[in-house]
């Protein structure tokens, strides 16, 4: 018999895959974390599961009562002897809950090894195999213990200190999607295993029964219009923990990548604050408890795109969505410059069209995901051997930069004039500088402020064969209920001599 523990819905789809795939002629049990589920569905979720068979025991570890028994709260700077105190607690707790002699299973899976059976395990030095929390998430060890610090700051302190969380020497093996790690992330006990790659190939047979444990209905794409489907977070994993910025965040990438398109929305499991109707009228809204690792077995056919601020799970969408769109953690906290970097790439896109050519770019302290998102649904062309744009976020220029044929400065928020442009007299006298500035204009209702950005675009006129992309604009944020304006107008050479004499 195999034991498998768990505290997210994530994890319980990986350890059903991997059960019946895996192990089908071996018995399993099963540990779970309470919190897994909402406790007013715990008693209805827990019978359902143990009627499909899958696994011969299902247990809910609880939490809660192991919470009140092991002592007083950690903090980073608990001594040694305050956190093995603590750990002793659950220990205590663990021994006189579990009446299991773990010695008897041939494998122990643990996932989530901050709770007190992973401490358990942990602090006994039993050999088990690490299960990752999302797909690819054990090359993102930091993201990780960030979120598990947010969660609960006891377990983060346990867990760094007995090394846990994919580190541990008494892990075996661990349990990841490879296809989704960080670029260069290696380790030499990671032991590849994909959902998507179990229910599409290993068991196909096995996916009707999973879809109904979880209620899955099956969802029909036309083909007259794309669709997105748009990956929700649990707002207490997020950077800032508020429902207004949460929305906003939302309704902006929703606004700027999928306002073409069809929208379906994915609520994470433990999202329930939004009201996702209210804010997209029209969209149509899947079920909380679905998994998102099962949306390719649910859709009559692959979708166009997948989009998502920062969630752990799209790592599984690759194989189903024709483009993936996600932003790192930054944009929890810089979401507002999306508008900066939408403007940038329009600019750039005017650039390359006026052009008709490739831009090769060389990014400096700019965001870069935000704008290669912007880049690719704009659909700028990029090419290593185009034409050269330098790309910067500092004012802060030098003299070498204004060498360079091309300069693109993604400035900040702001009220400057054409006048009060944050060039010295390092300018040159053959340059021509185009000056976008683009305003944020919030109407009745919307969450957003008012706000405007300035970009420069400084160029060496003989280097270009079109004319100087001048233009004026204006783009429509329906859900963000605001609209962007963009004007983009050349300094004139009296303008320039003005602000170089001063």
């Amino acid at each position: 018999m195999v034991l498998y523990h768990l505290s997210t819905t994530y994890q319980l789809l990986y350890c059903i895959a991997h059960r019946l795939s895996r192990h089908p002629d071996e018995e399993a049990g099963l540990f779970m974390v309470e919190y897994i589920w909402p406790e007013t569905q715990r008693d209805k979720l827990l019978q359902k599961l143990q009627k499909t068979g899958w696994f011969s025991f299902v247990r809910l570890i609880p939490e809660n009562q192991f919470k009140l028994r092991r002592g007083n709260a950690l903090t980073e700077s608990s001594t040694p002897e305050e956190i093995q105190s603590v750990i002793r607690s659950v220990c205590i707790c663990m021994e006189k809950w579990l009446h299991l002699d773990l010695s008897s299973f041939s494998k122990i899976y643990i996932g989530s090894d901050q709770w007190s059976f992973g401490i358990y395990c942990l602090a006994n030095r039993i050999p088990h195999v690490y299960i990752e929390d999302a797909s690819g998430m054990l090359s993102q060890r930091k993201r990780y213990m960030q979120i598990t610090k947010e969660i609960n700051l006891t377990n983060y302190v346990i867990s760094e200190f007995l090394h846990g969380a994919g580190t541990s020497e008494y892990e075996t093996a661990r349990l990841c999607d490879m296809r989704n790690f960080v670029e260069g992330f290696t380790d030499e006990k990671a032991e590849n295993f994909s959902i998507y790659d179990a229910l599409k190939y290993e068991i196909p047979g096995r996916v009707p029964e999973i879809l109904a444990f979880y209620g899955a209905t099956p969802v029909t794409v036309t083909k007259r219009l794309p669709v997105c489907i748009y990956m929700t977070q649990f707002l207490k994993t997020m950077a800032v923990k508020d429902l207004d910025v949460q929305e906003q965040i939302t309704t902006l990438l929703v606004d700027y990548f999928a306002s073409d398109c069809k929208l379906v929305i994915k609520p994470h499991p433990k999202d329930i604050w939004l009201n996702y109707r209210r804010i997209f009228p029209g969209a149509e809204i899947l079920p909380c408890r679905l998994n998102a690792e099962l949306l390719p077995f649910v859709f009559s056919h692959p979708v166009q795109r997948v989009l998502t601020a920062s969630s752990t799970s799209v790592g599984g969408m690759a194989p189903f969505a024709g483009e993936v769109y996600a932003f790192t953690t930054e944009i929890e906290t810089g979401y507002e410059r999306l508008h900066a970097y939408y403007v940038a790439a329009f600019l750039l896109l005017k650039l390359a069209t006026s052009e008709d050519t490739p831009l090769a770019l060389t990014l400096s302290e700019v965001q870069q995901t935000q704008l290669y998102h912007f880049l690719k649904i704009l659909h700028v062309p990029i090419q290593a051997r185009g034409l050269p744009v330098y790309v910067t976020g500092n004012p802060a220029l030098q003299e070498a930069d204004f060498q360079k044929n091309i300069l693109l400065l993604v400035g900040d928020s702001g009220e400057e004039s054409l006048t009060s442009l944050p060039f010295t007299t390092c300018l040159p006298p053959d340059k021509s500088i185009i000056w976008a500035h683009a305003e944020v204009c919030p109407e009745e209702g919307s969450l957003l402020t008012e706000t405007s950005y300035n970009l420069y675009l400084v160029i060496e006129k003989k280097q270009l064969h079109g004319p100087l992309p001048v233009f004026c604009t204006k783009r429509v944020l329906r859900y963000s209920k605001a609209v962007l304006s963009i004007e983009a107008k050349i300094f004139s050479k009296t303008e320039k001599e003005s602000r170089t004499a001063l």
